[in-house]
């Protein structure tokens, strides 16, 4: 057998010394090691892996895997229909699509360019003169380039910066009838955290330690607390523990926890020590919680169950509160506002559910928000048509793990006395 020398002294090819196809074996490894990447973070996403220290890490690079993958799970999921309303992908949606990921990107670049050349090929064959270019060719590739680094810088801001800009979003509520004493009283109140795939633990951790800096009065938590898998329910209530006020913490559940099986978050919640007031109530006093109303010195903080999942009961989560009475309503979802009984009096009604909508953009405002009712509940104090509702913009992420323009936030709200 010839060395490798004098195959090159006699122009003899041998296999694997012929640079193209060097070329394609070292792009194929790429390829693969690129899926087998991002198969490796998806995976130890989605199903809550590894230690809590490597959390955020997993999730940021899990964010950028999940837009690699976007477009190949979009097509797989006629073959691998995801059943029920959370998405917990199998272990072979999740391999498939991750290694299938990087070719299918490879083959949308590889078909630019072909179009590209064969465009240019076409333009220098045909006979005459041909017309120069409206734009200079450096001038164009360099705006080009620009373009695609804004577009890149945009989508890494949104998708691993802004995402972690939690806010507080700072609110004062005249409420009629508030009892002298209730005049200050400050409510924290924080939603939406998703622990999941999108958010860690120790992101939901660093929020409730901002939250718990605020030393409200009381702390109200309006649903959502898991996201996309069951294996989220355990470690995502039992980090709320950790939540502090000074009378005490009260809660609802959202959809999301529905989703994943409300009867384990219900006990998940009992094993915490966290009270759930779906269609329930509390009487508030300035110092604690009383079995029943004080007039003069109590406020009814009701709950009423997910508008999509529950039974939103106004009766039960208002029971036995006089008329001039204030009542404060938690509620998941805002749209809850709309099925207010007529009648039926709420100082302020607290959700969250809609996220902001998530991305905002200039002169459209947020086009995409969870409610039948468009931007009218995205975020903010908002008036529904019985009652004001406030709507948290929520602490993590749902559906794409995106957030722009459109921060996470922690909310304070002071009740006065109008």
């Amino acid at each position: 057998m010839l060395s490798f020398m004098e195959a090159k002294r006699h122009s003899i090819r041998l296999p694997w010394t012929n640079r193209s196809q060097w070329v394609v074996v070292r792009l194929v490894v790429a390829l693969l090691v690129t899926g087998a990447s991002t198969y490796a973070v998806t995976l130890g996403s989605e199903r809550l892996m590894g230690p809590e220290w490597a959390g955020p890490f997993f999730r940021s690079a899990y964010r950028v895997a999940y837009f690699i993958r976007l477009p190949v799970a979009m097509l797989a999921s006629s073959v691998w229909p995801i059943e029920g309303h959370h998405a917990t992908p199998s272990g072979m949606n999740l391999a498939v699509t991750s290694f299938a990921a990087p070719f299918f990107w490879f083959g949308i670049v590889g078909l630019w360019l072909i179009a590209r050349r064969a465009g240019r090929k076409y333009s220098h064959g045909r006979a005459g003169p041909q017309p120069t270019s409206a734009i200079p060719r450096r001038v164009f590739l360099t705006s080009a380039s620009a373009c695609v680094a804004g577009a890149t810088g945009l989508g890494g801001y949104s998708v691993l910066v802004e995402p972690q800009r939690l806010r507080v979003a700072r609110y004062a509520i005249s409420v009629r009838d508030l009892p002298p004493p209730m005049d200050g009283f400050r409510i924290v109140q924080i939603s939406d955290t998703h622990y999941g795939p999108f958010v860690s633990i120790g992101y939901i951790r660093a929020a409730i330690h901002q939250a718990n800096v605020l030393e409200g009065d009381l702390a109200i938590l309006t649903g959502d607390y898991v996201h996309r898998t069951p294996l989220a329910i355990g470690p995502g209530v039992d980090v709320l523990k950790s939540v502090r006020a000074r009378v005490g913490v009260v809660a609802t559940l959202g959809n999301h926890d529905h989703w994943e099986g409300a009867d384990h978050v219900r006990a998940a919640f009992a094993e915490v020590g966290i009270p759930l007031i779906d269609n329930a109530r509390r009487f508030l006093v300035r110092d604690g919680f009383r079995d029943g109303p004080v007039l003069g010195e109590s406020i009814c903080v009701g709950g009423v169950g997910d508008l999509w999942e529950d039974k939103a009961d106004f009766a039960r989560a208002v029971a036995d509160a006089p008329d001039e009475m204030p009542r404060i309503v938690l509620a998941h979802n805002p749209d809850t506002a709309e099925h207010v009984p007529p009648g039926t009096r709420i100082d302020l009604m607290c959700s969250g559910h809609t996220h902001g909508g998530q991305v905002w953009v200039p002169g459209l405002g947020t086009p995409v928000t969870p409610s039948a009712y468009g931007q009218e509940y995205a975020g903010g104090l908002c008036f529904g048509p019985h009652c004001p509702v406030l709507v948290s913009r929520g602490v993590g992420m749902a559906v794409m793990p995106v957030r722009f323009g459109v921060p996470p936030e922690i909310v304070e709200v002071t009740l006065k006395r109008a």
